[in-house]
């Protein structure tokens, strides 16, 4: 829930409470925009390949990000604002729908290693689809509302080539949302457990609310329009109403696309063993290299740096600290007859130490004369 819903938004709402900032500088803003739509359409395609469960649903949070920056980013801030709310209700209903699953294939991930488990987790599996169809923003979900906003904002305010990538990520998403429904749901059994059980009915009871909301939060929409524009600047994408009912149908149509697209594709075994062969599968796969790009030139430098730390520490300061203990030790041991208990020896010690100061104090004094004579 705090990953999915507070944790990884709290850039998103950053963005939006600190407004004024961004209006003032309307270049930054696009900037902002531009790259929210990058996201939106990276993570999205990383997430079309990928076999771990709980990865699909986090790139996919990725990808939705990157909608409300270009919201954000576009100064659609209220509309922003209402696609991080309705996406917090979808997608910890998705996130905790998984760990249901993982808790009935006993913490396995790989889906491509599930199947078949609609029956013994029924409940799940309505409440993960409820979910992926707001996710993938069918009306009347509440994922159509909010993601269909900022496809408006983003036409009305000719930003035409955001609109055209965040239209691809509409696609994109409703794809493997349903991959993932299908392959872990439906489809042939491919795991090995006897007896995969359904989630206990707190667990369950815990996650309807969230159901609910997923679906019917969407209608909120003019309440929360009204509530946050008291805080928050009005938008309008100011486009005629023809135009937004050309915009909702094809956006839906889409979005259907893409679920129609995975539903029949996995529903016949998926794509064949030549598909995994492709460079691009090989790039999605891989997550374009980056980890790999990423452990070459940190990780792997970050080791070579903490063992030469690592040798200095052992090789120099060891050494010091070592050698120190060692002339204690030692001059300690050399020392201990002063402590032998032997009164004369003790005597013969206190007058060499007499003697001793008597000559520094004589010292001094002369050294002091010597000087006063001289000024």
């Amino acid at each position: 829930l705090i990953h999915a819903a507070t944790m990884v938004t709290a850039g998103v709402y950053l963005v939006i409470r600190a407004n004024p900032l961004y209006t003032m500088i309307p270049e930054i803003g696009f900037l902002i925009a531009s790259l929210g739509a990058f996201v939106a359409l990276f993570a999205a395609t990383m997430a079309l390949v990928n076999k771990d469960l709980k990865r699909i649903i986090a790139y996919s949070t990725l990808s939705q990000l990157g909608y409300m920056f270009v919201a954000a980013g576009l100064e659609a801030y209220w509309i922003a604002l209402f696609h991080l709310a309705t996406h917090a209700f979808f997608k910890s209903l998705l996130f905790l729908g998984a760990g249901n699953v993982m808790h009935a294939m006993h913490d396995k991930l790989d889906i491509s290693k599930m199947g078949a488990l609609y029956r013994p987790l029924k409940i799940t599996a309505i409440l993960m689809i409820l979910a992926s169809i707001a996710l993938a923003g069918i009306y009347p979900f509440s994922g159509f509302f909010s993601k269909d906003k900022i496809l408006e904002a983003a036409f009305g305010s000719g930003a035409y080539i955001l609109w055209g990538i965040l239209l691809l990520g509409a696609f994109l998403t409703a794809f493997y949302s349903f991959r993932l429904i299908m392959l872990v749901f439906f489809g042939e059994k491919k795991h090995e457990e006897e007896h995969p059980h359904e989630a206990y009915p707190y667990m369950l009871y815990a996650m309807l609310p969230l159901g609910i909301l997923a679906v019917f939060a969407g209608f909120f929409e003019p309440t929360f329009h009204h509530f946050v524009t008291q805080t928050l600047p009005d938008f309008s994408a100011n486009l005629e109403s023809q135009t937004i009912w050309n915009l909702i149908f094809l956006t839906s149509f889409v979005a259907l696309s893409g679920i129609a697209f995975a539903v029949l594709k996995y529903k016949k075994g998926g794509f064949s063993s030549k598909w995994q062969e492709t460079f691009i599968y090989q790039l999605l796969s891989h997550q374009y290299y980056i980890p790999m790009l990423y452990d070459r030139l940190f990780i792997q430098n970050y080791i070579r740096l903490a063992k030469v730390a690592w040798l200095i520490d052992k090789c120099v300061v060891d050494f010091v600290v070592d050698m120190i203990a060692r002339f204690l030790n030692s001059s300690g041991e050399s020392m201990q007859w002063i402590q032998g208990g032997n009164l004369s020896k003790m005597l013969k010690i206190m007058f060499f130490g007499v003697v001793v100061l008597l000559l520094l104090v004589l010292i001094f004094f002369v050294c002091m004369e010597a000087v006063w004579t001289t000024f």
